[in-house]
Protein backbone atom coordinates (compact mmCIF):
# COMPACT_ATOMS: atom_id res chain seq x y z
CA UNK A 1 0.00 0.00 0.00
CA UNK A 2 1.36 3.72 -1.21
CA UNK A 3 0.98 6.84 -0.20
CA UNK A 4 0.31 9.87 -2.73
CA UNK A 5 2.03 13.21 -1.83
CA UNK A 6 -1.69 14.94 -0.97
CA UNK A 7 -2.62 16.32 1.66
CA UNK A 8 -4.14 14.69 3.62
CA UNK A 9 -2.51 11.43 2.47
CA UNK A 10 -5.01 9.32 -0.08
CA UNK A 11 -4.42 5.29 0.17
CA UNK A 12 -3.09 3.37 -3.20
CA UNK A 13 -3.91 -0.41 -3.01
CA UNK A 14 -2.01 -2.79 -4.61
CA UNK A 15 -3.32 -6.23 -5.81
CA UNK A 16 -5.11 -7.86 -3.17
CA UNK A 17 -3.94 -5.29 -0.50
CA UNK A 18 -7.19 -3.96 0.26
CA UNK A 19 -8.29 -7.66 1.49
CA UNK A 20 -5.10 -7.86 3.12
CA UNK A 21 -5.12 -4.40 4.76
CA UNK A 22 -8.97 -4.17 5.57
CA UNK A 23 -10.31 -7.54 5.61
CA UNK A 24 -13.33 -6.73 7.99
CA UNK A 25 -14.75 -4.14 5.03
CA UNK A 26 -13.05 -5.90 1.69
CA UNK A 27 -14.95 -9.25 2.56
CA UNK A 28 -18.28 -8.50 3.11
CA UNK A 29 -18.08 -5.89 0.66
CA UNK A 30 -17.15 -8.83 -2.21
CA UNK A 31 -19.42 -10.64 -0.81
CA UNK A 32 -22.15 -8.27 -1.43
CA UNK A 33 -21.06 -7.54 -4.68
CA UNK A 34 -20.70 -10.56 -5.66
CA UNK A 35 -24.22 -11.61 -4.73
CA UNK A 36 -26.00 -8.40 -5.96
CA UNK A 37 -24.42 -8.98 -9.01
CA UNK A 38 -26.09 -12.18 -9.81
CA UNK A 39 -29.64 -11.65 -8.70
CA UNK A 40 -29.28 -8.15 -9.90
CA UNK A 41 -29.00 -9.72 -13.28
CA UNK A 42 -31.16 -12.24 -12.83
CA UNK A 43 -33.96 -9.56 -12.08
CA UNK A 44 -33.66 -7.64 -14.57
CA UNK A 45 -33.48 -10.08 -18.00
CA UNK A 46 -36.45 -11.86 -15.94
CA UNK A 47 -38.30 -8.44 -16.44
CA UNK A 48 -37.64 -8.04 -19.74
CA UNK A 49 -38.35 -11.65 -20.04
CA UNK A 50 -41.77 -10.95 -18.33
CA UNK A 51 -42.67 -8.03 -20.44
CA UNK A 52 -41.97 -9.64 -23.84
CA UNK A 53 -43.95 -12.71 -22.81
CA UNK A 54 -47.19 -11.72 -20.62
CA UNK A 55 -49.72 -9.77 -22.93
CA UNK A 56 -51.11 -7.61 -20.17
CA UNK A 57 -47.57 -6.32 -19.03
CA UNK A 58 -47.35 -5.03 -22.56
CA UNK A 59 -48.85 -1.67 -21.46
CA UNK A 60 -47.13 2.04 -21.58
CA UNK A 61 -46.29 2.29 -18.18
CA UNK A 62 -43.93 -1.36 -19.05
CA UNK A 63 -41.91 0.38 -21.43
CA UNK A 64 -40.20 2.65 -18.61
CA UNK A 65 -39.87 -0.34 -16.53
CA UNK A 66 -38.28 -2.22 -19.49
CA UNK A 67 -35.87 0.93 -19.80
CA UNK A 68 -35.02 0.99 -16.42
CA UNK A 69 -34.50 -2.95 -15.82
CA UNK A 70 -31.86 -2.66 -19.33
CA UNK A 71 -29.64 0.46 -17.86
CA UNK A 72 -29.99 -1.33 -14.38
CA UNK A 73 -28.35 -4.46 -16.03
CA UNK A 74 -25.10 -2.37 -16.90
CA UNK A 75 -24.76 -1.94 -13.35
CA UNK A 76 -25.56 -5.49 -12.48
CA UNK A 77 -23.73 -7.35 -15.20
CA UNK A 78 -20.24 -5.23 -15.91
CA UNK A 79 -20.27 -2.13 -13.31
CA UNK A 80 -20.04 -4.12 -10.52
CA UNK A 81 -18.06 -6.82 -11.64
CA UNK A 82 -15.47 -4.69 -12.53
CA UNK A 83 -15.74 -3.32 -9.25
CA UNK A 84 -14.90 -6.46 -7.72
CA UNK A 85 -12.08 -6.25 -10.20
CA UNK A 86 -11.06 -2.93 -8.89
CA UNK A 87 -10.85 -3.97 -5.13
CA UNK A 88 -9.37 -7.44 -5.74
CA UNK A 89 -6.71 -5.99 -8.50
CA UNK A 90 -5.94 -2.03 -7.70
CA UNK A 91 -5.68 0.63 -10.02
CA UNK A 92 -2.82 -0.60 -11.48
CA UNK A 93 -4.77 -3.45 -13.17
CA UNK A 94 -6.95 -0.39 -15.10
CA UNK A 95 -3.84 1.66 -15.98
CA UNK A 96 -2.36 -1.38 -17.78
CA UNK A 97 -5.51 -0.56 -19.93
CA UNK A 98 -5.57 2.77 -21.25
CA UNK A 99 -9.40 4.57 -21.49
CA UNK A 100 -10.80 1.34 -20.31
CA UNK A 101 -11.50 2.83 -16.83
CA UNK A 102 -12.85 5.83 -18.35
CA UNK A 103 -15.04 3.81 -20.80
CA UNK A 104 -16.66 1.50 -18.14
CA UNK A 105 -16.88 4.65 -16.15
CA UNK A 106 -18.87 6.86 -18.32
CA UNK A 107 -21.32 3.89 -19.03
CA UNK A 108 -22.05 3.90 -15.28
CA UNK A 109 -22.70 7.38 -15.16
CA UNK A 110 -25.23 6.93 -18.59
CA UNK A 111 -26.65 4.09 -16.92
CA UNK A 112 -27.57 5.50 -13.49
CA UNK A 113 -28.94 8.77 -15.14
CA UNK A 114 -30.92 6.43 -16.80
CA UNK A 115 -31.89 4.74 -14.56
CA UNK A 116 -33.24 7.29 -11.97
CA UNK A 117 -34.96 8.88 -14.60
CA UNK A 118 -36.82 6.00 -15.67
CA UNK A 119 -38.12 6.09 -12.03
CA UNK A 120 -39.03 9.25 -11.91
CA UNK A 121 -40.99 8.92 -15.80
CA UNK A 122 -42.57 6.15 -14.47
CA UNK A 123 -43.92 8.05 -11.18
CA UNK A 124 -44.62 10.54 -13.33
CA UNK A 125 -46.53 7.89 -15.99
CA UNK A 126 -48.73 6.89 -12.72
CA UNK A 127 -49.18 10.50 -11.49
CA UNK A 128 -50.66 11.71 -14.80
CA UNK A 129 -53.04 8.21 -15.07
CA UNK A 130 -54.82 8.21 -11.79
CA UNK A 131 -55.00 12.32 -10.97
CA UNK A 132 -55.13 13.30 -14.47
CA UNK A 133 -56.37 10.02 -16.45
CA UNK A 134 -57.97 12.54 -19.20
CA UNK A 135 -54.94 13.88 -20.19
CA UNK A 136 -53.06 10.48 -20.26
CA UNK A 137 -53.50 9.51 -23.46
CA UNK A 138 -52.23 12.68 -25.12
CA UNK A 139 -49.16 12.45 -22.90
CA UNK A 140 -47.82 9.27 -23.22
CA UNK A 141 -48.00 7.28 -26.40
CA UNK A 142 -45.71 4.77 -27.06
CA UNK A 143 -43.66 6.88 -29.92
CA UNK A 144 -43.61 9.32 -26.71
CA UNK A 145 -42.61 6.71 -24.30
CA UNK A 146 -39.54 5.49 -26.41
CA UNK A 147 -38.77 9.19 -27.12
CA UNK A 148 -38.42 9.97 -23.36
CA UNK A 149 -36.24 7.06 -22.90
CA UNK A 150 -33.89 8.35 -25.01
CA UNK A 151 -33.98 12.03 -23.67
CA UNK A 152 -32.47 10.12 -20.78
CA UNK A 153 -29.49 9.03 -22.88
CA UNK A 154 -28.98 12.35 -24.19
CA UNK A 155 -28.65 13.95 -20.67
CA UNK A 156 -26.49 11.25 -19.54
CA UNK A 157 -24.24 11.30 -22.69
CA UNK A 158 -24.26 15.00 -22.16
CA UNK A 159 -23.09 15.05 -18.93
CA UNK A 160 -20.40 12.82 -20.13
CA UNK A 161 -19.09 14.50 -23.44
CA UNK A 162 -18.75 17.49 -20.65
CA UNK A 163 -15.65 16.03 -20.24
CA UNK A 164 -13.97 16.69 -23.76
CA UNK A 165 -15.10 19.95 -22.67
CA UNK A 166 -12.90 20.40 -19.47
CA UNK A 167 -15.57 19.90 -17.22
CA UNK A 168 -15.53 16.92 -14.92
CA UNK A 169 -13.53 13.76 -16.04
CA UNK A 170 -14.63 9.93 -15.52
CA UNK A 171 -11.73 7.65 -13.54
CA UNK A 172 -10.17 4.96 -10.79
CA UNK A 173 -11.66 6.63 -7.49
CA UNK A 174 -9.03 5.90 -5.07
CA UNK A 175 -11.64 6.20 -2.16
CA UNK A 176 -14.09 3.77 -3.68
CA UNK A 177 -12.14 2.02 -4.97
CA UNK A 178 -13.90 1.63 -8.79
CA UNK A 179 -13.98 3.45 -11.93
CA UNK A 180 -16.21 5.84 -11.41
CA UNK A 181 -16.74 9.99 -12.31
CA UNK A 182 -14.38 12.37 -10.75
CA UNK A 183 -16.12 14.03 -7.87
CA UNK A 184 -13.01 15.94 -7.22
CA UNK A 185 -12.50 17.20 -10.80
CA UNK A 186 -14.51 19.96 -11.23
CA UNK A 187 -16.20 20.75 -7.95
CA UNK A 188 -19.59 23.15 -9.44
CA UNK A 189 -19.91 19.81 -11.65
CA UNK A 190 -19.84 17.63 -8.76
CA UNK A 191 -22.96 19.73 -7.47
CA UNK A 192 -24.68 19.93 -11.32
CA UNK A 193 -24.27 16.19 -11.05
CA UNK A 194 -25.74 14.95 -7.66
CA UNK A 195 -28.97 17.12 -8.47
CA UNK A 196 -29.46 15.85 -12.19
CA UNK A 197 -28.60 12.30 -10.43
CA UNK A 198 -30.33 12.25 -7.29
CA UNK A 199 -32.10 15.53 -6.14
CA UNK A 200 -34.36 16.38 -9.06
CA UNK A 201 -35.92 12.51 -9.29
CA UNK A 202 -36.18 12.99 -5.60
CA UNK A 203 -38.37 15.29 -5.50
CA UNK A 204 -40.64 14.81 -8.66
CA UNK A 205 -40.76 11.00 -7.73
CA UNK A 206 -41.97 12.02 -4.25
CA UNK A 207 -44.46 15.16 -5.25
CA UNK A 208 -45.91 12.37 -7.82
CA UNK A 209 -46.77 9.37 -5.47
CA UNK A 210 -47.91 12.72 -2.68
CA UNK A 211 -50.37 14.07 -5.57
CA UNK A 212 -51.23 9.83 -6.03
CA UNK A 213 -51.88 9.53 -2.22
CA UNK A 214 -54.23 12.34 -2.21
CA UNK A 215 -56.06 11.73 -5.44
CA UNK A 216 -56.93 7.91 -4.28
CA UNK A 217 -57.56 9.13 -0.49
CA UNK A 218 -60.58 11.62 -2.17
CA UNK A 219 -61.45 8.28 -4.02
CA UNK A 220 -61.61 6.35 -1.36
CA UNK A 221 -63.85 9.20 0.23
CA UNK A 222 -66.30 8.97 -3.10
CA UNK A 223 -66.27 5.27 -2.85
CA UNK A 224 -66.57 4.47 0.50
CA UNK A 225 -70.22 3.61 0.70
CA UNK A 226 -70.10 1.35 -2.21
CA UNK A 227 -67.50 -0.78 -2.07
CA UNK A 228 -65.35 -1.69 0.96
CA UNK A 229 -63.55 -4.30 -0.58
CA UNK A 230 -62.28 -1.50 -3.18
CA UNK A 231 -61.26 0.69 -0.12
CA UNK A 232 -59.13 -2.25 1.63
CA UNK A 233 -57.35 -2.76 -1.63
CA UNK A 234 -56.51 1.11 -2.52
CA UNK A 235 -55.04 1.55 1.10
CA UNK A 236 -52.98 -1.66 1.26
CA UNK A 237 -51.84 -1.24 -2.48
CA UNK A 238 -51.11 2.47 -1.90
CA UNK A 239 -49.27 2.30 1.56
CA UNK A 240 -47.23 -1.16 -0.17
CA UNK A 241 -46.34 -0.44 -3.36
CA UNK A 242 -45.73 3.34 -3.81
CA UNK A 243 -43.89 3.79 -0.27
CA UNK A 244 -41.76 0.70 -1.36
CA UNK A 245 -40.13 1.59 -4.17
CA UNK A 246 -39.99 5.32 -2.69
CA UNK A 247 -38.08 4.58 0.24
CA UNK A 248 -35.66 2.08 -1.61
CA UNK A 249 -35.02 4.87 -4.32
CA UNK A 250 -34.18 7.84 -1.79
CA UNK A 251 -32.96 5.34 0.95
CA UNK A 252 -30.46 4.11 -1.67
CA UNK A 253 -29.37 7.38 -3.16
CA UNK A 254 -29.27 9.83 -1.09
CA UNK A 255 -26.42 8.82 1.24
CA UNK A 256 -24.22 9.12 -2.00
CA UNK A 257 -25.39 12.27 -3.25
CA UNK A 258 -24.48 13.95 0.60
CA UNK A 259 -21.06 12.61 0.46
CA UNK A 260 -19.94 13.68 -3.20
CA UNK A 261 -20.79 17.23 -2.21
CA UNK A 262 -19.79 17.33 1.53
CA UNK A 263 -16.48 15.64 1.02
CA UNK A 264 -15.21 18.35 -1.27
CA UNK A 265 -11.61 18.19 0.18
CA UNK A 266 -11.15 14.71 0.01
CA UNK A 267 -10.86 13.98 3.61
CA UNK A 268 -13.96 11.68 4.38
CA UNK A 269 -12.31 7.88 5.28
CA UNK A 270 -12.18 5.44 2.47
CA UNK A 271 -14.73 3.22 4.01
CA UNK A 272 -17.26 5.50 4.09
CA UNK A 273 -16.64 5.68 0.40
CA UNK A 274 -17.10 2.17 -0.45
CA UNK A 275 -20.19 1.77 1.89
CA UNK A 276 -21.94 4.60 0.44
CA UNK A 277 -21.04 3.87 -3.27
CA UNK A 278 -21.54 0.02 -3.13
CA UNK A 279 -25.26 0.62 -1.33
CA UNK A 280 -26.09 3.30 -3.90
CA UNK A 281 -25.26 0.76 -6.59
CA UNK A 282 -27.48 -2.38 -4.73
CA UNK A 283 -30.55 -0.25 -6.14
CA UNK A 284 -30.38 -2.00 -9.60
CA UNK A 285 -30.15 -5.59 -8.09
CA UNK A 286 -33.28 -5.45 -6.20
CA UNK A 287 -36.33 -3.57 -8.28
CA UNK A 288 -37.45 -6.59 -9.34
CA UNK A 289 -38.34 -7.94 -5.69
CA UNK A 290 -40.15 -4.77 -5.52
CA UNK A 291 -42.10 -5.69 -8.26
CA UNK A 292 -42.51 -9.38 -7.08
CA UNK A 293 -43.85 -8.42 -3.70
CA UNK A 294 -45.51 -5.08 -4.68
CA UNK A 295 -47.36 -6.26 -7.48
CA UNK A 296 -49.39 -9.35 -8.08
CA UNK A 297 -49.58 -9.27 -12.49
CA UNK A 298 -45.56 -9.64 -11.92
CA UNK A 299 -45.78 -12.11 -8.77
CA UNK A 300 -47.41 -14.52 -11.48
CA UNK A 301 -45.78 -13.53 -14.00
CA UNK A 302 -42.47 -14.10 -12.24
CA UNK A 303 -43.57 -17.29 -10.89
CA UNK A 304 -45.18 -18.81 -13.91
CA UNK A 305 -41.81 -18.06 -16.00
CA UNK A 306 -39.24 -18.96 -12.97
CA UNK A 307 -41.30 -20.92 -10.62
CA UNK A 308 -39.94 -18.30 -7.93
CA UNK A 309 -43.20 -19.45 -6.16
CA UNK A 310 -41.16 -22.75 -4.86
CA UNK A 311 -38.64 -19.88 -3.38
CA UNK A 312 -40.79 -17.41 -2.08
CA UNK A 313 -43.95 -19.23 -2.04
CA UNK A 314 -44.37 -19.49 1.96
CA UNK A 315 -44.19 -15.95 2.65
CA UNK A 316 -46.26 -14.63 -0.10
CA UNK A 317 -48.88 -17.53 0.33
CA UNK A 318 -50.79 -15.47 3.32
CA UNK A 319 -50.28 -12.18 1.05
CA UNK A 320 -51.90 -13.68 -1.63
CA UNK A 321 -54.70 -15.22 0.19
CA UNK A 322 -55.22 -11.54 1.80
CA UNK A 323 -54.84 -10.27 -1.61
CA UNK A 324 -57.95 -12.42 -2.94
CA UNK A 325 -60.33 -11.66 -0.29
CA UNK A 326 -60.25 -8.18 -0.48
CA UNK A 327 -59.63 -7.58 -4.29
CA UNK A 328 -60.83 -10.55 -6.24
CA UNK A 329 -64.31 -9.28 -6.56
CA UNK A 330 -63.05 -6.27 -8.30
CA UNK A 331 -61.81 -8.27 -11.06
CA UNK A 332 -64.91 -10.45 -11.69
CA UNK A 333 -67.28 -7.59 -13.50
CA UNK A 334 -66.95 -4.32 -16.04
CA UNK A 335 -70.25 -2.86 -15.91
CA UNK A 336 -69.57 0.64 -16.47
CA UNK A 337 -66.94 2.73 -17.09
CA UNK A 338 -66.36 4.20 -13.79
CA UNK A 339 -65.96 0.69 -12.85
CA UNK A 340 -63.51 -0.09 -15.08
CA UNK A 341 -61.26 2.49 -14.22
CA UNK A 342 -61.85 2.27 -10.43
CA UNK A 343 -60.89 -1.54 -11.14
CA UNK A 344 -57.67 -0.45 -13.10
CA UNK A 345 -56.49 2.14 -10.50
CA UNK A 346 -56.87 -0.60 -7.71
CA UNK A 347 -54.74 -3.09 -10.22
CA UNK A 348 -52.25 -0.39 -10.39
CA UNK A 349 -51.82 -0.03 -6.70
CA UNK A 350 -51.30 -3.21 -5.76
Amino acid sequence: MNLTDSSPPELIFGRYEFVDESPAVAIPILMILVFASFIGTFGNILIHITIIATKNLQRLECIFMANLAFSDMYVTLIADPLSIVAKLEGEEFFDKLPGFCRTVASGCTIACINSLGSITLLSFNRYVFICHHKYYFQIFQKKTCIIMCCCLYGIGLTLVLLNFAGIGYHSFDRKSLECIWDRLDTYPYTVIFSVALVWIPVIIVGFSYLGIFLSVQKSRQNIKHSSSMRKTSYSSGLARTLFIIYAVFTTCWIPYALIIVLDRYNTFPHEVHIYITVWAHLHPSFNWLVYYFTNTKFQAAFDRIAHLDKIFGRCRRGQCNEELSTSGGLQKADTSKQHHESSELSDITK
